[in-house]
């Protein structure tokens, strides 16, 4: 199969620096002008679920658009996987894990950024034989063409966006929630829950470039890039009040992540980042917060996920 895109040479691995806490809240970096960055909600009881939030990217502040799709119950257990933007249609679109069915069930669904009210399109499945079987999906991503591509069992899988259905490509990476296309270059990058960055190419394959330095015990669940080739990440840490934060990095600069703070309206966790340039935005009605669009910086999407994992998690697999 053609290769997405060439994939960029390795850069080396950068060296794993266990820091003992999380920094203090400080200036983050700025998103490419033009851009928006939003989070999905996850399992909350302030919020409904599936709630979209507006984020500040240089502080992770974070504002509620609509009233989310989902319930408040803690009876009903459910969580937002790594969202994607299709610039070929210009919808968003993400995962919805739904925990408390026997047995769980992960669908897709699309979202609208004007009024936070989510779609359910399907439920993931492929056909073995003659039945469908319903597997558990890590994270998703769609390249610049609109092809869409998951992460689920160790494979990579294509995407029909129109029903959910998957069809193997070939064994690729596992355990990988954080997934996202450069919306300037058109490849695909994806992180595994060691927080070890890939470039991934649409045959499956893949080549390790570096290790994200971040302090000890967190894990990366979720990723974007802007228009500027900035690399987006959510970071699980028990040390936050949210247990979810909000890092930043230049494309050579894994190893020096720039912090922007934990996620916080009331405080919310997240594993659902999506970045969607200023002229889609600007077509949808979606809210700006205030401050008009820029040039557009391009269509970034991101899909991450991957496996169950003995690590520490809201949700559960």
């Amino acid at each position: 199969m053609k290769p997405l895109s060439a994939v960029l040479a390795a850069t080396g691995a950068a060296a794993l620096i266990l820091i003992g806490a999380s920094p203090a809240a400080a200036a983050g970096s700025s998103i490419d002008p033009g851009d928006s960055l939003y989070a999905i909600d996850c399992d909350d009881t302030v919020y409904n679920d599936w709630q979209l939030m507006k984020v500040e990217p240089s502080t992770a502040a974070s504002t509620p658009i609509g009233d989310g799709s989902g319930s408040t119950s803690e009876d009903f257990f459910a969580c937002a996987g790594q969202p994607a933007y299709d610039a070929s249609t210009g919808k968003s679109y993400y995962i919805q894990w739904q925990y408390d069915t026997e047995p769980q069930q992960y669908f897709l669904a699309s979202i609208d950024l004007a009024t936070g009210n989510s779609t359910t399109i399907g439920e993931f499945f492929y056909i073995d034989g003659e039945f469908p079987t319903y597997p558990y999906v890590e994270s998703m991503a769609i390249g610049l063409d609109g092809s869409a591509y998951a992460f689920s069992q160790g494979f990579l899988w294509s995407v029909d966006l129109s029903s959910g259905e998957l069809t193997p490509i070939d064994e690729s990476l596992s355990n990988t929630y954080a997934f996202a296309v450069d919306p300037t270059t058109g490849i695909f990058y994806a992180i595994d829950s060691s927080n070890n960055r890939y470039s991934v190419s649409s045959d499956g394959s893949y080549i390790y470039l570096d290790t994200v330095t971040l302090p000890a015990e967190t894990t990366i669940y979720s990723l974007q890039i802007d228009g500027g080739g900035r690399f987006w990440i959510e970071v699980d840490d028990s040390n936050l009040d949210s247990d979810a934060g909000l890092w930043s990095f230049a494309p050579a600069d894994a190893a020096t992540p720039t912090y922007s703070g934990e996620f916080i309206d009331d405080p919310y966790y997240t594993e659902a980042l999506l970045i969607v340039p200023g002229a889609a935005l600007a077509a949808t009605g979606a809210d700006f917060g205030g401050v008009a669009p820029l040039a557009a910086g391009g269509a970034a999407l991101a899909l991450a996920g991957v496996a169950l994992l003995a690590l520490r998690r809201r949700r559960t697999a």
